[in-house]
């Protein structure tokens, strides 16, 4: 079976040689189980299936961890970036420039 999917679309254009991406992995994976819940599994490859089905799950499990770390890091960013602007906000509120401004009148 041929993969008519563009790379960018699936991802595949990032992943190293051999390697599928989650999507293809998971399509793949669904196969699988559709395959051996079927009447008529072939016990001749059924250890294959079996044993594919376990590092097509062990490869969505790390995608899944490696989203999640990268989402993690950018939100970590995103509050980093609103305390900074809001440590600059009141100290331009509290600045000493505020209590200057009557006297000198």
């Amino acid at each position: 079976m041929t993969d008519t999917t563009p790379a960018s679309a699936s991802g595949a254009a990032s992943e190293p040689t051999g390697e599928i991406g989650y999507a293809d992995a998971l399509s793949e994976l669904e196969g699988i189980l559709d395959e051996l819940d079927g009447d008529e599994v072939d016990v001749d490859v059924l250890g294959a299936r079996v044993r594919r089905a376990s590092e097509l799950l062990r490869l969505c499990r790390e995608r899944i961890a490696g989203a999640r770390f990268e989402v993690e890091q950018v939100v970590g960013e995103l509050e980093a970036e609103v305390e900074a602007a809001a440590a600059v906000a009141e100290a331009g509120l509290d600045g000493p420039d505020d209590d200057d401004t009557d006297t000198d009148r």
